[in-house]
């Protein structure tokens, strides 16, 4: 008789066990929703915010003007890679919203004259989503660039890769630096810059590198005073990773959505300079069909259309390092 209660107290702790992992599991599949019951990081005092805000903390804080809702939730996605809009709560695709991150920080760098831009010939790479790109894009800094996450990341990776390209350099000849070797590509400039964020970021803050360029820009405006983070208390607020709070005082007297409407603007404008009209009208692309005339011109790679080669590379890079990447799905 004992042993049958026994049975039955280990039996319902179990049950209870079983049904308590479960919530949880299923809570961490929930983003937080801005508009909800009012919670204790939600009463936390807002600062004054220090600095001014870029190209790519406008994306980050108003990301659901910018990229577009995921199409699905990839099988056994970590819920840290996932992205939301502060705002709404939407779901939103990842890739595209760390692509449209560091396209508008480019755009801004071109803008303000910090870096251009050249094409150069290259052979077929066979590698996804672009096997027969016969060209790759260069940039070359021109000088330091405004504070901001993403800027003050590709400001370093500058920096490490002239001083390692100065050494050799100097090893071979009196000279200094060659002029050639003042061009970066745009793939290699984006690995050592993932580098250098890597490296200031804790393993919970640490994820893919659509996540990891996001939750970057979010660390730099938290700092700086314009998102609110969110409290972390135990363990599970760490493993949950909340979103941050938008600075209501800072949406409010910086007008921050009115800068954002601003740059959509600015980079519809950018695209009707420099882009296709066909790549300008799609809201999809270049995930769709790529013009072939594109990928292998030709035509002198300098009449290509520079927004057109500025997106097709930055999608063809973020791709190509996450396919490098663990895989959260399957297991792998």
């Amino acid at each position: 008789m004992v042993q049958v209660v026994i049975g039955l107290a280990l039996g319902a702790i179990g049950v209870w066990a079983f049904w308590s992992l479960l919530r949880v599991l299923q809570g961490l599949n929930k983003p937080r929703t801005p508009g909800g019951p009012k919670t204790d990081e939600q009463d936390i005092e807002p600062v004054e915010p220090e600095g001014e805000i870029a190209n790519d903390g406008l994306v980050y804080m108003f990301a659901g003007k910018f990229a577009k809702p995921t199409a699905r939730r990839a099988l056994g996605s970590i819920p840290r890679d996932r992205a939301f809009d502060l705002a709404s709560g939407t779901e939103l695709d990842p890739r595209d919203l760390a692509q449209q991150i560091v396209y508008a920080t480019l755009v801004q760098l071109y803008e303000n004259g910090c870096i251009k831009f050249k094409l150069v010939p290259r052979d077929a790479s066979f590698m996804p989503p672009f096997p027969h790109k016969a060209w790759e894009l260069h940039v070359r800094q021109l000088q330091s660039f405004p504070s901001s996450p993403i800027c003050d990341s590709l400001n370093i990776a500058f920096e490490m890769i002239y001083k390692k390209r100065a050494k050799k350099a100097d090893a071979a000849s009196e000279d200094g630096i060659p002029e050639d070797d003042l061009w970066v590509s745009l793939d290699g400039l984006l690995e050592d810059a993932l580098k250098a964020m890597r490296q200031e970021m804790s393993f919970w803050e640490r994820g893919c590198i659509y996540s990891d360029l996001r939750n970057y820009v979010g660390i730099g405006l938290t700092a700086q005073g314009y998102l609110v983070a969110a409290r972390q208390d135990t363990w599970l607020d760490r493993v949950r990773r909340k979103p941050p709070t938008p600075n209501p005082v800072a949406m409010e007297r910086l007008s921050l959505e009115a800068k954002a409407e601003a740059l959509l603007k600015r980079i519809e404008t950018f695209r009707a300079r420099f882009g296709s009209p066909a790549a300008s009208e799609d809201p999809n692309w270049p995930t769709g069909d790529v013009d072939p005339g594109l990928l292998q011109p030709q035509c002198p790679l300098e009449d290509l259309p520079l927004d057109d080669c500025l997106r097709v590379s930055i999608y063809e890079t973020l791709i190509a390092i996450r396919q490098l990447e663990p895989s959260g799905e399957a297991g792998i």
